[in-house]
């Protein structure tokens, strides 16, 4: 049983006429016959009663016509979802991205999509870059946000923004009011971490062990903006992307205090299954942050090493 057996089933019983079912479907009579025939004999049961010039439908026929009319309406309702979702009519966009994306980077771009596609339902998941990367080989997410390095080779990816990591402290802690320190300076300080899979953890680290230092005091905190809450009340200091505290400097709550020895700019990525064809809402979103980047000033420079080639 196939589409075209159906379909000429359908036409026939409609049209009570092979030779009317025949103009309708732009074939023969004759192969019109053929395909009624094959269906009848993959259903072992004959489908027309032929009385004179009527066509009728037998019993089996009119069970036949009864699941075909809706299989086949069914058909058209997909066909239509489908044109709703290429039109933006109707979707749903699945994000992850690490914590701090998620948090301070991905809203304003959301926002500018769900203004230009009010009816695509936003689902965005923030957590740590390896259960991100998790996410989107399982495919329960189509697009991931995270930092570098973006390893497993089924994942395609694309730059999306150049972030800078940088020291925080408290107000009143000792360095506050210094331009730049050197590495050596933190050796007894408290650092305040995120949980590993972490990608701000995974470069801080990297960065101290280049440069030969092991933090002797550590404490580790779930999330950037419980971090930004212990450094403030000095319990430690640590390493956030910038784009996480602009209200915080603002409001003179923490200080920044630059670390000339290390290199903690890092390039994110924007990353999907190479195996899976994005959806409407999802290749649109993509579009509206390359036309965002397009807009904004190439940022170059010499320590962007963490992004390879893609």
């Amino acid at each position: 049983m196939n589409f075209s057996q159906l379909n000429a089933f359908l036409a026939v019983a409609q049209h009570g006429s092979f030779s009317r079912a025949a103009e309708k479907l732009y074939l023969t009579q004759p192969a019109v016959s053929r395909q009624i025939q094959a269906l009848e004999e993959v259903l072992g049961m004959r489908l027309f009663d032929r009385i004179g010039r009527l066509i009728i439908l037998t019993q089996a026929g009119n069970i036949l016509y009864h699941h075909a009319h809706i299989a086949f309406q069914t058909l058209e309702e997909a066909r239509e979802t489908i044109n709703q979702l290429r039109g933006l009519q109707r979707g749903h966009l699945r994000i992850s991205a690490a914590s701090t994306i998620g948090t301070y980077m991905l809203p304003q771009p959301l926002g500018e999509f769900k203004a230009s596609s009010p009816n695509i339902e936003i689902s965005l998941a923030i957590t740590n870059k390896a259960r991100v990367v998790q996410q989107v080989l399982n495919h329960e997410v189509e697009l991931g946000f995270v930092g570098p390095p973006v390893e497993p080779a089924e994942l395609e990816r694309e730059e999306y923004l150049l972030d800078e990591l940088v020291l925080i402290v408290a107000p009143t802690h000792r360095l506050a009011h210094e331009e730049s320190v050197r590495v050596a300076e933190l050796g007894e300080e408290v650092f305040i971490l995120r949980e590993q899979g972490s990608g701000t953890r995974e470069i801080m680290e990297e960065e101290l062990a280049r440069v030969r230092l092991s933090p002797k005091k550590a404490m580790e905190l779930g999330s950037t903006e419980a971090i930004k809450q212990a450094v403030a009340a000095n319990l430690g200091v640590s390493i956030v992307s910038k784009f996480a505290i602009t209200l915080e400097i603002l409001q003179g709550r923490l200080a920044v205090v630059k670390l000339p020895e290390l290199n903690l700019l890092r390039q994110l990525f924007m990353v999907y299954h190479r195996g899976r064809t994005l959806s409407p809402a999802a290749q649109e979103f993509c579009s509206l942050l390359r036309r965002s980047k397009a807009g904004k000033p190439k940022t170059t420079s010499p320590q962007d090493m963490r992004a390879k080639p893609l």
